[in-house]
């Protein structure tokens, strides 16, 4: 099985607005649902910057290891000063209040809180999404960096490069407090694409997987595998990961995983296969081809609460933001295998019973 199939869009492929945003000479605050381009426009900001006569050096920040090494390998097949110029922004902190750069480029800005911003030395252009805040307890609203930004010049990207207008169709439909503007969905008029697939598995929801849950995983996968589509299996946790892991063992020639887990992955998310399974928060920022979500009738349980050990503070651990977020990184084709049915959907998805 071959590595992610990495595709930046040519700079010549960006829209007005994205070239708007790309070009502006002031520090800008991008904003926009998943799949506008965010990413696209900070990766290019941040290679242009590189490629300048004399060169700008900026650094490009993201949250997850698997984020910063999708935005270091894009950055690689343009310029390799910009690749090693991509960091992770927690790792960054301490750097980032002592040195200066031309200028920090802070990608999914929304998963870190306020306090992170404070002191740091250089300008700072960000792009963020309320709608994919998935870490509640230190985050930073829009509102409140506009407050800490108030220069920045705003663009807002309104056009969905990444799904069908089927997949954002019923992601609006599913979480209908996501800000999905209308204007997204007429603007894939020419992009309409297949209904999500929803299989019913009748399984037990308490159980992690079964038998019919796995073949259809392990179908999906044969049916689509090459070197150039990239298949993700996305769960909430990462015990999960692990048990989606056994499942593909011997069964699929290569695959990657992540999972938060310094003994096991002491350096982050070191490759992406293009098979590869994660959790919803650790896919944040990526997109793949065909998306499968097994035990999708957690859409019901949610939000998941737990009492925090060392406060003893309830905590939500997994909410309708993460689902959305997991939903959204389809391209073409997202599976959804639930172990019930889910009649609420039967508009927005094509059902089968496994």
């Amino acid at each position: 099985m071959a590595e992610y199939y990495f595709n930046l869009p040519p700079i010549t492929a960006l829209t007005i607005p994205q070239q708007a945003a790309l070009d502006d000479p002031a520090q800008i605050a991008l904003s926009g649902g998943p799949g506008t381009g965010k990413s696209v426009v900070s990766l290019w900001r941040h290679i242009s910057n590189h490629m300048s006569n004399p060169a700008k050096k900026s650094l490009l920040l993201t949250y997850t290891t698997t984020l910063k090494e999708y935005l270091k390998a894009c950055c690689r097949s343009q310029n390799e000063d910009a690749a090693k110029m991509v960091a992770t922004s927690l790792k960054s902190r301490d750097k980032i209040h002592k040195y200066k750069f031309a200028e920090i480029i802070i990608d999914e800005a929304q998963d870190l809180d306020e306090g992170y911003y404070h002191g740091i030395l250089s300008n700072v252009s960000y792009g963020a999404d309320d709608s994919q805040i998935l870490y509640p307890d230190h985050c930073c609203y829009q509102s409140q960096l506009t407050s800490l930004f108030p220069d920045n010049v705003e663009h807002v990207l309104s056009k969905n490069f990444r799904s069908t207008q089927k997949i954002m169709k019923f992601a609006k439909a599913t979480f209908p407090d996501a800000v999905i503007p209308r204007e997204i969905i007429d603007g894939l008029a020419s992009n309409i694409g297949e209904l999500p697939v929803f299989m019913v598995s009748d399984g037990i929801s308490h159980e992690r997987t079964d038998d019919k849950q796995n073949n259809a995983i392990l179908e999906i996968i044969n049916a689509f595998k090459s070197d150039t589509h990239n298949i993700a299996i996305l769960v909430p946790w990462k015990s999960e990961v692990q048990v989606f892991e056994n499942i593909l063992k011997g069964k699929v020639d290569d695959f990657s995983l992540y999972y938060e887990n310094k003994e096991r992955f002491p350096d982050g998310c070191a490759t992406i296969k293009n098979v590869h399974i994660t959790t919803f928060k650790s896919a944040k920022g990526l997109e793949f081809d065909t998306v499968i979500i097994p035990n999708f009738d957690i859409l019901k349980r949610l939000p998941i609460i737990i009492q925090d050990r060392d406060t003893g503070e309830n905590k939500i651990i997994c909410d309708w933001k993460d689902l959305y977020v997991a939903c959204t990184r389809a391209k073409s084709n997202l599976y959804l295998i639930s172990n019930y049915d889910i009649p609420s959907l039967n508009s927005v998805v094509d059902k089968t019973v496994l």
